[in-house]
């Protein structure tokens, strides 16, 4: 066996998580590697029980402030902005720990190590366990139906729109996802206080406002555009990078990954055109990145204002700290794409008010 399966990074999926996976991709892949996934998930999916059955009483009793959502294609920001509000400390995001440990964090949380930073696979940030993070990693472990198997299949990109949507699923991989995704909610505010509002940010949901809008009624949307060009090249590194950590199958051929970059973008901004459509004005809210970089301080000023948040003065200083010390430019990378971007995506030009090159 290859002894090098025991020590490569992967998802710390449950056995149930690993199964739903291997249903739909059966490609093969080390038996060790194999072994590891069964051993471990199943050490996972008891530990899982343990806490559901520990917690679930006090959840059930606990209610949940409306959230606010963070939505946006990949690439756009919503890491930046995540980071920014989550200093905030009237707001709870579900911390990088949690996320990627959703079976035994509760467990375990007084153990997690808070400061060890790690570089993202994207190269352009660091985290450490306590470091506000996507809660779509935790669906993916829990078992819930996530497009985020398509970082250890490639394969499942060809389905990652319908891996998005829960109303696509099944009526039981529905009641898993909307069980996982208010566990992993309810969680984060048992351990940081119901009293504090829920920041969440994952791109997939922005295929989900409908059904989000139902789970947490009165939940608000902050959408995050970016330049498209700058967007295309950044995601096009994203999948390239996260294939070389997690992947356990071959990555797609640069033109197919290309094509389907092109093609989620569209269906991910005219899904949430249409369902930011029925949101009242005070609910949604739609930002550009380089409002974000250029002006951080009266951007936040502005979307508190919009959105009823609170008084934003003691979070300016913060943010201003945090800005100092974690430089960004508006500056894109994707200009070798332009002519393609330009032909594929020009609504996106004209909507959101980027000039074509």
């Amino acid at each position: 066996m290859n002894s090098g399966a025991w020590s490569r990074p992967v998802f710390n999926l449950n056995l149930s998580a690993w199964r739903s996976i291997r249903s739909r991709h059966r490609e093969p892949i080390d038996r060790a590697l194999e072994l590891r996934f069964h051993l471990t998930g199943s050490m996972l999916s008891a530990l899982g029980m343990l806490q559901q059955r520990l917690y679930r009483r006090t959840f059930d009793q606990l209610d949940l402030r409306p959230p606010l959502f963070l939505v946006g294609h990949w690439r756009s920001g919503t890491t930046l902005l995540h980071e920014l509000l989550a200093l905030d400390e009237s707001f709870a995001a579900p911390s990088t720990y949690a996320c990627f440990n959703p079976h035994h964090f509760l467990l375990t949380r007084h153990r997690a190590p808070s400061t060890r930073q790690l570089a993202r696979p994207t190269g352009d940030m660091t985290v450490s366990g306590s470091s506000p993070q996507e809660e779509e990693f935790a669906l993916l472990c829990m078992g819930a139906t996530s497009p985020y198997e398509a970082f250890v299949f490639p394969s499942a990109l060809h389905q990652f729109e319908a891996l998005c949507d829960p109303d696509r699923f099944g009526r039981a991989q529905q009641q898993k996802w909307n069980d996982a995704i208010t566990w992993i909610l309810k969680a984060t505010a048992y351990l940081c206080g119901a009293d504090k509002r829920l920041l969440v940010k994952s791109p997939a949901n922005s295929f989900r406002i409908p059904r989000l809008s139902i789970l947490f009624p009165g939940a608000m949307f902050i959408r995050l555009v970016r330049e498209p060009c700058a967007v295309f090249a950044s995601t096009l590194k994203l999948w390239q990078g996260m294939w070389e950590r997690y992947a356990l199958a071959a990555p797609l051929a640069q033109e197919m990954l290309i094509e389907r970059i092109l093609e989620t973008r569209l269906a991910l901004e005219r899904r949430l055109k249409s369902s930011l459509r029925n949101l009242p004005a005070d609910r949604a809210v739609t930002i550009r990145y380089e409002e974000v970089v250029a002006d951080p301080c009266g951007t936040i000023e502005r979307l508190y204002e919009r959105l009823a948040l609170g008084d934003p003065s003691s979070l300016l200083p913060k943010v201003s700290a945090y800005m100092a010390q974690h430089p960004r430019s508006t500056t894109g990378s994707g200009e070798d794409w332009r002519q393609l971007v330009e032909a594929r995506w020009p609504e996106l030009f004209d909507e959101f008010g980027y000039a074509p090159g």
